[in-house]
């Protein structure tokens, strides 16, 4: 009789278990993670420039405290998302010489567990992009292996800094600041995420149109690949 009644109780006792939340997120990175979109014309992509401002830049220890995202279809900026969040330690003030958030601004602010499920969704199936990308999808990597136990490991993405270099090989230019000058784009609120995003999204729209010969996402994603392994060399 309790084995019968054990039986029907285990069940319920794993359903208790599940982590509504966590598995949503693991959804999220998933969608993510797939290259379905890299058969998709170039006309036809969606793109989400990310950007992310971080108590500094140790991978393992530092973290997001304002990060954004824009995402572009058809040759235009459709959606914009940006959320500041609260650290659980106080910001290193040569941190806050570089972007000036204080403390004070993030007292009220969620906690990034609040809003990275937030951040996926918004990113959905489109295209990472930014500039130095890299560093970005390794900071919302730990960070979702931390709170979510999920990842995003095998994402593809694509870099406005490698992306220029198809256009002008010869140039050896890495920051944003020399793109900007290069395509003569504005950025307001230099080093905040959002500020960053639209002004990457600018000169990321002014790239597409000088590579304007790729036609799938995956022609334009390949040949990233191989400027990538050319800089490695």
């Amino acid at each position: 009789m309790w084995k019968s009644l054990l039986k029907n109780v285990a069940p319920l006792k794993k359903e208790w278990n599940v982590d509504p939340l966590g598995d949503y997120v693991e959804k999220l990175c998933g969608q993510i993670r797939s290259r379905s979109a890299l058969k998709l014309d170039l006309r036809e992509a969606t793109f989400c420039i990310i950007d992310l401002e971080t108590t500094g830049l140790d991978l393992t220890k530092d973290v997001i405290i304002n990060a954004a995202a824009v995402k572009i279809k058809s040759g235009r900026i459709t959606k914009i998302f940006e959320s500041y969040i609260k650290p659980p330690f106080p910001i290193p003030p040569e941190s806050i010489q570089w972007h000036g958030i204080t403390d004070d601004m993030l007292v009220d602010k969620p906690g990034i567990g609040e809003v990275l499920p937030e951040f996926l969704s918004f990113i959905g199936d489109s295209m990472i992009t930014g500039h130095h990308i890299n560093f970005d999808i390794k900071m919302l990597d730990r960070h979702l292996r931390e709170y979510f136990g999920c990842n995003l490991e095998g994402a593809p993405w694509l870099d406005t800094m490698l992306l220029h270099k198809l256009v002008m090989e010869s140039n050896t230019s890495t920051q944003l600041d020399d793109l900007l000058n290069v395509y003569c784009i504005e950025c307001e609120q230099r080093h905040r995420a959002l500020g960053d995003s639209i002004a990457t999204a600018k000169v990321f729209l002014r790239i597409l149109h000088e590579l304007s010969s790729y036609q799938t996402l995956n022609d334009l994603f390949r040949a990233q690949q191989d400027m990538s392994r050319k800089d490695n060399m």
